[in-house]
């Protein structure tokens, strides 16, 4: 068994510490089991793990898509992480991020705003509003995967929390509404409650770096760390979990052909999921048996379907192939 390292046994510690403050190439070749969803499903009341039941959640759980046995706690309950709703922004000449850090860019009816890593690790959800449209900006620490919904479902605006519970180690959002339906970050649907199988609309993103955001996008506001909670945004609870292959949760899957945690851009289309690697050269790429063409210019990638732009995501390679075993595809 591989020995865990000092930096992986000290993030381990760490994410437990938090659960205490937070509470006060293509897919292989041989035919794998499929983990997407397939369908609603109805769950005997005594076969609902108790983890579950106990979770202050007001979902039904007897509705769901996966493997409730698969869905595990991350140690923080319902809300232990917090997700932030309306956030305060300030100017790029203004903001203390670090020249280095990843930002998210999101853009809307000539906005741009920028959500910086070092604080959405502590939150992993931005409830917020660019342009007209509402979003909500997320992020799990645990797969790299950042990703920003539509906030409007069935002409309601909803707004999401982190419920503290994991599906294959990725995140799973709660609706804040009377049902608190949960949702799947990494594969954008309801996956247990009343909403089960509701696909969420994915919004385009960018991710970059602060100072070439800045360069960039020179009129754009940034997430501030004045966000109402006591965290110290220079600091990572998750340092050194990006330098490993160790997990902190075990998924179904082990997909050895890429380093586990290297970060892939995502782009998700009826039926299948393309993981774009990050390192491809200026230029357009033909998806297999689609008529969609993935652009890769100066390190910015974009997937079309004509003149029309699929949104996509980003996610560490362990992530998207444990999600994706039968429509996944590496380009």
């Amino acid at each position: 068994m591989k020995k865990r390292n000092k930096k992986t046994l000290i993030a381990v510690a760490v994410v437990f510490l938090l659960g205490l403050v937070f509470a006060t190439r293509n897919i292989g070749e041989e035919k794998q089991t499929e983990f997407r969803p397939s369908g609603v499903a109805d769950v005997m009341v005594g076969d609902i793990p108790e983890r579950l039941t106990s979770s202050q959640l007001q979902t039904d759980f007897t509705k769901s898509s996966i493997d409730l046995e698969k869905v595990l706690s991350g140690g923080p309950g319902k809300d232990g992480i917090p997700a932030i709703t309306n956030p305060e922004f300030e100017s790029i000449e203004k903001s203390t991020v670090e020249q280095s850090t990843q930002v998210i860019a999101v853009k809307n009816e000539g906005e741009v705003k920028l959500y910086p890593y070092s604080i959405l690790v502590w939150h992993e959800i931005v409830n917020d509003t660019v342009g007209s449209k509402p979003l909500a900006i997320t992020f799990c620490p645990l797969c790299g995967s950042a990703v920003v919904f539509e906030r409007e479902i069935d002409d309601e605006v909803v707004e999401f929390g982190v419920s503290g519970l994991l599906y294959e180690s990725n995140m799973i959002m709660y609706s804040r509404s009377d049902d608190e339906s949960l949702y799947s970050q990494s594969l954008g649907e309801a996956v247990i409650g009343s909403k089960t199988g509701e696909r969420l609309e994915r919004h385009p993103l960018e991710l970059l770096s602060f100072a070439d955001a800045g360069d960039k996008y020179p009129g754009a506001v940034v997430m501030s760390m004045d966000t109402g909670f006591p965290r110290d945004y220079n600091a990572n609870p998750y340092s050194g979990y990006e330098d490993t292959e160790d997990l902190l949760f075990e998924v179904s899957n082990k997909d050895e052909r890429f380093p586990a945690k290297e970060v892939f851009y995502i782009v998700p289309i009826e039926g299948m999921s393309v993981a774009v690697q990050l390192n491809k050269s200026d230029g357009d790429y033909p998806v297999p048996d689609s008529n969609i063409i993935v652009s890769v210019d100066k390190g910015s990638i974009t997937a079309w379907w004509g003149d029309a732009e699929i949104p996509g995501y980003y996610e560490m390679w362990f992530s998207w192939a444990t999600h994706n075993q039968s429509s996944g595809i590496v380009l």
